[in-house]
C-alpha cells in the first residue's frame, strides 16, 4: 500500500512534467529528483536505523494492511511534505500552503491507521524541509560556478 501512493504521487510529477514542460519543467524536475532521492535516502536510513512499526510492539491496532518495514522516517509524508516546500520555495506560495496542509493530513493518518509513529512523521518534516532547501542552495551555487566559467575558444 505505501508503495503504490508513492508511485501515484511520482507518476502524477512525471505526468506534470509531460503536459507543462514549457511552462513549469525546471520546477516539476526539481521536485522529481528531490522525491527520488528521498526514497533513496530512506531506505538507507532504514538499512542503518530499524524501527519498529506501532503494531509490531502491540501498540494500538494497524487500520490498514502495512508490511513490517521499519518505521522511520515516513516516505508518504516525506513525499508530501517536499512538494509543499518545493512549491513554496518557487514561489507558488498558494499551491505550497496546500502542500504543506496535506502533509499534515498525510502525516496525522499516517499515526492514525496506526503504521507509524508522531516521531516518524516529524522526522520526515524535517528530512523533506531539509531536502528541498538543500537540494535549491546546492543548484544556486552549480548556477553562480557555471556563469563563472569562461569559455574555451576550441578553433582560433
Amino acid at each position: 500500500m505505501a508503495e503504490d501512493l508513492n508511485t501515484v504521487l511520482i507518476s502524477f510529477l512525471v505526468f506534470l512534467l509531460v503536459i507543462q514542460w514549457k511552462t513549469y519543467h525546471l520546477l516539476f524536475a526539481k521536485t522529481l529528483v528531490i522525491v527520488l532521492f528521498s526514497l533513496l535516502l530512506s531506505d538507507i536510513i532504514e538499512f542503518f536505523y530499524h524501527h519498529p512499526r506501532p503494531f509490531q510492539i502491540d501498540l494500538g491496532h494497524k487500520l490498514i494492511g502495512h508490511g513490517s518495514t521499519s518505521s522511520f522516517p515516513s516516505q508518504h509524508t516525506i513525499t508530501v511534505v517536499i512538494i509543499g516546500f518545493s512549491y513554496w520555495m518557487a514561489g507558488f506560495k498558494k499551491i505550497g500552503l496546500i502542500g504543506l496542509l496535506c502533509s499534515v493530513v498525510v502525516g496525522l493518518s499516517r499515526v492514525f491507521v496506526g503504521v507509524h509513529f508522531p516521531f516518524d512523521v516529524i522526522g520526515s518534516f524535517v528530512i523533506g524541509f531539509m531536502l528541498v532547501v538543500s537540494v535549491n542552495y546546492a543548484l544556486k551555487e552549480l548556477a553562480i560556478r557555471i556563469r563563472r566559467i569562461k569559455p574555451v575558444q576550441l578553433m582560433d
